[in-house]
């Protein structure tokens, strides 16, 4: 079985193709006007079951639609991947007819020359009901974010009387190695009767607009909305995300003219590119390549609720033979994933709500947050097998009491986080939680969680047995509404809380929604700190040994000029 490591590569390795889908010459099944259709896309998983994996945009009054929303799909050389295409004239909400149905294969359409399928699709009756085209590109992992904001002017007035101006809408086409084949990618809304629209800002994933590519020309096409569904071509421009990128750096506009291609380049109006963002989105993985490190903290609840360590209903019961206390599974299962990223392995390690009886720690008073190693000036242990001794050796050496306090821990990770932060390290921490019950402090531990958006940290609280663990939900803050004591809001998701038992059965699953949330909470923190991925290590060593060359060569002319 593969872990989850292995998983997260597996799948940024898989290759995707986008396929973009047009008919034409559809048959009309509308008794008023013409087809209303749209696409459903299927896959045969096996021998008789066919599952949806997409679905267009449904195009009005249109018997040679062009849709705008792609498919995405896996594509695996090696396998027989069926499809199945559908084309439906939409009636109601509740209701379609199919046009007619065309089947291939992912690999009839990666095989074609140009990744350009067109085929013949079949009515219900076995009758010819029009084509169906295909056209498939490669996914390029590029996650970057487009934000762009366009207006027109003196667009050329197509009404007459009162109805004055034109309802302009834009098409913007994919144009690769030649303009025979653009590829429909995005499309505006119509602004009604006007000559100098401005369109809502597009926002969307550069691979969709230009599929990561910056070079790559793009058409844009002025239209003149009619509600017949049969629109009317005005112009038409280019242009390049690369060029957008340069003019505002530069703090230049960018404008464009139209032309109508159709009769001999009239100018039919000016696009204007008003306001340009590209947002670079790393991933996880990037930051890793980079040197990125993951450093764990754990922290483990030993109050009384837990039961008598030497009782067998006990969640900390540590039986000579059998299955391991249900804390030291949750460790394990979520220690042996994370500790991969820790290039030292040292794992600071705390107990909380007890009291110590250790050689070094021994005391009378509750302890809310203490070295469980009985280390005052080093709490860290060697790896997971560190851990699991660590623990086994300590947990008959403490007594059990309360109440349940998570604050301390968690301001002690907060002020490790801060140290990190202030030397500048490429260190992220993980406080790992492990308790057995609702925490007696939620409103500190709340104000804690809220005050830790800027640092470098994150908060994984694992509940331990059958107890309600409702208030440790909120701390989770999924949907970001939960306030501090002055009213004041997370501007970032960083804690992660499971409950064990849902899970219990099954090490991988748990370690899976333990860690689920980790990678995008470290790249939420690094965009909010603007905090770019540093180049992966290999090319960090070419570039010292580059110098370190120019440094020698640079030091052998100097001495050769000595003896000369």
């Amino acid at each position: 079985m593969l872990s989850q490591q292995d998983q997260n590569q597996y799948s940024e390795a898989i290759q995707k193709l986008e396929l973009f889908i047009s008919c034409r010459q559809l048959d009309d099944l509308d008794t008023t006007s013409v087809s209303d259709p749209y696409v459903i896309l299927y896959i045969k998983s096996n021998k008789d079951d066919w599952s949806k994996i997409g679905q267009t945009e449904l195009i009005w009054n249109n018997l040679n639609p062009n849709f705008a929303n792609s498919i995405i799909i896996d594509y695996h050389f090696e396998v027989q991947q069926h499809l199945k295409l559908e084309v439906h004239h939409y009636v109601n909400e509740n209701q379609s007819k199919i046009i007619g149905i065309a089947q291939t294969s992912v690999g009839e359409i990666a095989g074609t020359k140009d990744q350009l399928l067109m085929a013949d699709l079949f009515n219900q009756q076995g009758k010819k009901s029009g084509k169906i085209i295909v056209k498939a590109d490669q996914v390029k992992q590029c996650k970057d974010d487009l934000e762009i904001t366009i207006s027109g002017q003196n667009i050329l007035d197509t009404r007459f009387w009162f109805w004055r101006g034109a309802c302009p809408f834009l098409r913007f086409y994919r144009l690769r190695k030649d303009d025979s084949n653009p590829i429909l990618v995005y499309e505006t809304e119509y602004i009604k009767d006007s000559s100098n629209p401005v369109w809502k800002t597009i926002e969307c994933k550069s691979q969709k607009l230009c599929n990561g590519d910056y070079q790559m020309p793009i058409k844009i096409e002025l239209w003149d909305y009619r509600t017949s569904g049969k629109h009317l071509y005005l112009g038409e421009t280019t242009f390049c995300i690369e060029e957008l990128r340069e003019a505002f750096q530069q703090n230049k506009g960018q404008k464009k003219d139209f032309r109508n291609k159709q009769k001999n380049n009239q100018q039919v109006g000016t696009l204007s590119f008003d306001k340009f963002n590209l947002k670079q989105k790393h991933s996880f993985l990037d930051y890793l390549e980079g040197g990125q490190q993951l450093n764990l903290i754990i922290a483990i609840d030993f109050t009384a609720s837990n039961g008598n360590p030497q009782e067998k209903n006990s969640l900390h019961y540590m039986p000579q033979n059998g299955d391991p206390s249900q804390y030291l599974q949750a460790i394990t299962s979520v220690v042996e994933i994370l500790i991969h990223y820790d290039y030292d392995k040292k794992v600071p390690i705390y107990g909380f709500g007890c009291k110590p009886k250790l050689k070094n720690i021994n005391s009378n008073q509750t302890q809310h947050i203490f070295p469980l190693n009985d280390n005052p000036e080093d709490p860290e242990v060697f790896g997971l097998e560190g851990i699991i001794k660590c623990y086994r050796d300590s947990i008959n050496n403490l007594q059990l009491d309360g109440p349940t306090y998570i604050h301390p821990m968690i301001s002690k990770s907060m002020q490790m986080a801060q140290e990190i932060k202030d030397k500048g390290s490429e260190n992220y921490l993980i406080l790992m939680i492990l308790t057995d019950g609702q925490t007696d402090d939620l409103q500190a531990s709340i104000d804690d969680v809220i005050a830790s958006s800027y640092l470098p940290l994150s908060i994984i609280i694992v509940g331990i047995g059958n107890a309600d663990f409702k208030k440790m939900n909120i701390l989770d803050n999924d949907d970001k509404t939960m306030l501090n004591s002055k009213g004041q809001k997370a501007v970032r998701d960083l804690v992660q809380f499971v409950a064990f038992n849902q899970f219990k059965h099954d090490s991988a699953l748990l370690s899976k929604e333990v860690l689920a949330e980790l990678p995008d909470q470290l790249v939420e923190y690094m965009e909010l700190m603007k905090i770019d991925p540093k180049p992966p290590t290999y090319k960090q060593n070419q570039q010292y040994q580059q110098h370190f060359q120019q440094m020698v060569l640079k030091q052998n002319k100097q001495q050769q000029q000595k003896i000369e």
